[in-house]
């Protein structure tokens, strides 16, 4: 071998046309895993490792030709380009390509991954667009299983309810090949040992089960049938608005690991939505209902803002309304019906505010003097309350003689897990320890079962009263069922909060950049939600004919 392939940068091997080895560069010598001077003197077939296809062999068995190939070769671990001359002799020209292999297999991977997510993005944007328009939680649970599991990539799926009365689950609907396992489970809902679904249910969270017939966790016999259908892997995401779990989905899928994190993402997304449209269905409910269940509640421990700022006060608040925001958080508009004190904002320009004030006659207010006569203030209050951890915003829509406060509270607290529950807070009066809450429920929901969902976030809760009653007369409601049905969630909610924020008023009590700000909304965003509002109001209020639409969003 010349010196100018002995120093080669790619490896170079040399042969008699009978396949035996004459000289090995330091390159090929590397590539193949072998030192020269023990190469020198080997046969082909023997120095050099073997690969699946063998190609080499092949080459040598016959009449020497020029020829190129490219394979793995195990024993070295690498993928080798190989190039052959036939001359005088058998010249090998060696590369590694290993490199170049593993990207193209990262490719190919990350391409089947990327069709995997979007088939399932695919899948879950379908279901999720029959789980807007379905009319009742049967119809929900329906509209799931028969897409989930009518697709290839999940071979059983079930739903189940929560019973409110009972906390336990209910199977409402499956789909998929797997008919045991439905009765096992139907069984297994009555016993000591936890689904996967009812530990979703009990947690509020996404259990994933990665190899089901290993977890010892799950009843004996559930994991029999599931082993018998060749289900391996089990994903369960709660049914969830807010903090309350209405019930669960619960996916099986014939491979152990059968659920990528995008997966989970999207079933989770499901899960959220549909948690969503069965809190709208209860909602509707209530609007509809005939007559609806008041309850009375009286309430205490420090998950309630409100009312420890109004002991820390001295100050008792009464709440005129709420609108949940849709997100979690709820907006209260709360007015002090003890005497305060409005005190502006600091600022360079108070002094000149003050001798403004004494010119026109009216003094200004010392909070100094205003906190030692024990009279609470506006900013006093306003500070109180923006210290506590579940209240995300406090801001005052009037002061005066008639103030109103308004405080967006989310986390655990009373009114949040009232309204994520469905029920509707007519009032509540909070008065520093003790709490009067009512609240409408639809009639058939279980007043155990509400009073442990507010229970479950303060230290103590006791009904106080519970009635059948009517929501207002009939000419009166159903002029508010109608228009309930041509407005959008989005455009009660503005509607709603611009009313009780004073938007109306005149002169304001807050602009549409404070309202827009209390839905978390942008500003033209708040206003055209109130302009399709406002005209579909004033259209069903004036329109003489009944067939004409109450208007529209043109």
């Amino acid at each position: 071998m010349n010196e100018a392939l002995a120093s080669a940068p790619i490896g170079v091997i040399e042969a008699t046309t009978d396949g035996e080895i004459t000289a090995v560069n330091e390159r090929a010598a590397t590539l193949i895993e072998t030192a020269p001077a023990a190469a020198v003197g080997e046969p082909l077939a023997t120095g050099f490792p073997a690969s699946a296809a063998d190609h080499l062999s092949e080459i040598l068995d016959d009449e020497p030709t020029p020829t190129a190939f490219e394979e793995y070769y195990p024993r070295i671990d690498r993928w080798l380009a190989v190039d052959v001359q036939a001359d005088d002799g058998l010249r090998l020209f060696v590369r590694e390509t290993t490199e170049k292999h593993a990207l193209q297999q990262r490719v190919e991977g990350l391409d089947r991954r990327l069709d995997r997510v979007q088939r399932i993005d695919a899948l879950i944007v379908r279901v999720l667009q029959h789980v807007i328009g379905a009319a009742d939680r049967e119809e929900i649970a329906q509209s799931v299983c028969k897409r989930l599991g009518g697709a290839d990539r999940y071979d059983f799926v079930w739903v189940g309810n929560r019973e409110f009365n009972t906390d336990r689950l209910r199977v409402v609907d499956t789909a998929g090949t797997a008919p045991e396992l439905r009765d096992r489970i139907d069984t297994a809902l009555g016993e000591t040992d936890s689904l996967p679904g009812q530990r979703a249910v009990d947690t509020g969270e996404t259990q994933v089960i990665d190899a089901f017939a290993d977890d010892a966790s799950s009843p004996r016999g559930v994991r029999q049938a599931a082993f018998a259908s060749g289900l391996q892997s089990c994903l369960a995401v709660p049914l969830q608005y807010q903090e309350t779990v209405y019930g669960v989905l619960s996916v099986y899928a014939g491979q152990a690991d059968g659920f990528s994190e995008q997966e989970r993402a999207g079933l989770e997304t499901l899960g959220r939505v549909a948690g969503f449209a069965i809190r709208s269905i209860r909602q509707e409910d209530l609007l509809v209902a005939d007559t609806v269940t008041e309850v009375t509640l009286s309430v205490s421990g420090e998950s309630i803002p409100l009312d420890q700022a109004a002991a820390e006060t001295d100050t008792t608040f009464s709440l005129s309304g709420a609108v949940p925001r849709g997100d979690g958080p709820v907006i209260c508009y709360v007015t002090p019906e003890s005497d305060i004190v409005a005190v502006a904002d600091d600022g360079d320009d108070e002094d000149n505010e003050d001798d403004e004030n004494e010119e026109e006659g009216t003094a200004a207010t010392d909070p100094s003097s205003a906190a030692a006569e024990g009279t609470p203030t506006t900013r006093t209050i306003e500070q109180t309350l923006a210290a506590y951890e579940q209240v995300t915003d406090v801001s005052w829509i009037r002061a005066g003689d008639d103030p109103l406060l308004q405080v967006t509270v989310a986390g655990e607290t009373p009114v949040t897990a009232l309204t994520g529950w469905g029920a509707s807070i007519t009032s509540a009066t909070y008065r520093g320890g003790s709490t009067r809450i009512v609240a409408e429920a639809p009639p058939e929901e279980n007043t155990r079962r509400l009073l442990e969902t507010v229970n479950d976030v303060v230290a103590d809760t006791d009904l106080l009263a519970k009635e059948a009653t009517t929501p207002s007369p009939e000419p009166v409601a159903a002029f508010r069922n109608e228009l309930a049905d041509r407005l959008t969630d989005r455009q009660q909610a503005a509607l709603r909060a611009a009313y009780l924020a004073d938007y109306f008023e005149s002169p304001r009590g807050s602009t549409a950049a404070e309202v827009a700000d209390s839905l978390d909304i942008a500003g033209p965003t708040l206003l055209y939600h109130l302009r399709r509002a406002q005209r579909k109001l004033i259209a069903a209020f004036l329109a003489t004919d009944p067939a004409t639409p109450a208007g529209g969003d043109q």
